[in-house]
């Protein structure tokens, strides 16, 4: 899908971060990568574009969206009606977000049809291993270091992961995203395919606002 590193989609350039990922991830010895940084810096979107990148060249993968159901608010937006996919269905607009800004319908239909696409909230997974999986956690500052343990430990024969968070966004006292991160942020982790990428304000590709708005919010961020 991608032919030149520094262009996304053929118009989307990409900061030096940002094919430093693309990088990893088109390496066959990659297993995990955690991606951190702030708003703006692509860390789900390039991780479902790798993602369907990866299933692009073998169609016996599958693609699963995890994330906390740890809501964004200071005010929870309370009881959910419905089974499990009407209750986890609103935490899925991001990862659905990015498949309609990559996809075409008649794409999306067949990733539908092929159910490639699955999701799940972080809460069932003891006892589960993924095998020919390419999982993307997402929102990960939301999840503690037994949260986060149980993620990495599903991991089986032929799946990889991409773990994003933003430690300027995180719901909960004791996030484990930022701690992992730097644990595997380390030459041996990187011999053994799991590595560490971390954005900044430089690679944001959304609105530049988000930049400015990122610089002010560091500031406050030690006073909180």
């Amino acid at each position: 899908m991608i032919k030149d590193s520094s262009l996304l989609l053929g118009h989307i350039e990409l900061t030096k971060k940002q094919k430093e990922f693309y990088d990893i991830m088109s390496d066959n010895n990659t297993r995990i990568v955690f991606l951190g940084g702030p708003a703006g810096t692509a860390k789900t979107f390039l991780s479902v574009y790798s993602a369907l990148d990866l299933y692009n060249n073998d169609k016996n993968l599958k693609i699963l969206y995890l994330r906390s159901v740890v809501e964004s608010a200071d005010r929870g937006i309370g009881f959910l009606k419905g089974d499990m996919d009407d209750k986890f269905g609103p935490y899925m607009a991001p990862l659905l977000d990015k498949i309609d800004e990559l996809l075409n319908k008649p794409e999306k239909d067949q990733l539908k049809n092929k159910r490639v696409l699955e999701a799940e909230p972080i809460n069932f997974l003891r006892g589960c291993t993924w095998r020919d999986k390419i999982v993307i956690v997402d929102e990960a500052q939301n999840m503690s270091v037994r949260e986060l343990t149980t993620v990495l430990t599903r991991i089986g024969r032929g799946s990889r992961l991409f773990v994003c968070g933003d430690s300027l966004q995180s719901d909960i006292r004791s996030s484990g995203f930022t701690k992992l991160a730097n644990l595997f942020k380390d030459e041996q982790s990187s011999k053994k395919g799991v590595h560490s990428v971390e954005f900044s304000k430089e690679d944001v590709i959304r609105d530049k606002i988000i930049t400015y708005l990122v610089e002010k919010i560091e500031l406050l961020a030690p006073n909180q």
